[in-house]
């Protein structure tokens, strides 16, 4: 099994100095993923390059191709687990708990 190994050093994304603003870091999403609607991320700031999540409550389906993700179709993320992925990967990802019981995805951004 081959695995590719990168060694960055990423730091949580800063959002845009604005006038008379503050460098804050930009805030963590939640994501409540049901069994009954897809659930996606909402847009990442323009500096972030990659997002590192973890699956809280329950497993989950996730498709990356704009089909919806279900049993038999997509890749299962177990809860317990965390992530990390380029932000264009994330941004595609598309969500469905696989079970009943509602799952949450906590994401971070990050950058290099």
């Amino acid at each position: 099994m081959a695995y590719n190994t990168h060694n960055i050093a990423p730091y949580p994304t800063r959002a845009a100095i604005v006038s008379g603003g503050a460098n804050a870091q930009v805030i963590g999403q939640a994501l409540t993923v049901t069994s009954t609607a897809t659930s996606q991320f909402s847009a990442f700031n323009a500096s972030t390059e990659f997002i590192t999540f973890d699956v809280q409550t329950a497993n989950v389906y996730a498709t990356f191709g704009g089909e919806t993700p279900a049993s038999g179709t997509g890749h299962i993320l177990t809860q317990g687990n965390s992530y990390t992925w380029s932000k264009a990967a994330a941004a595609a990802a598309k969500f469905v708990a696989t079970t009943t019981t509602n799952s949450v995805l906590y994401a971070s951004e990050f950058q290099t």
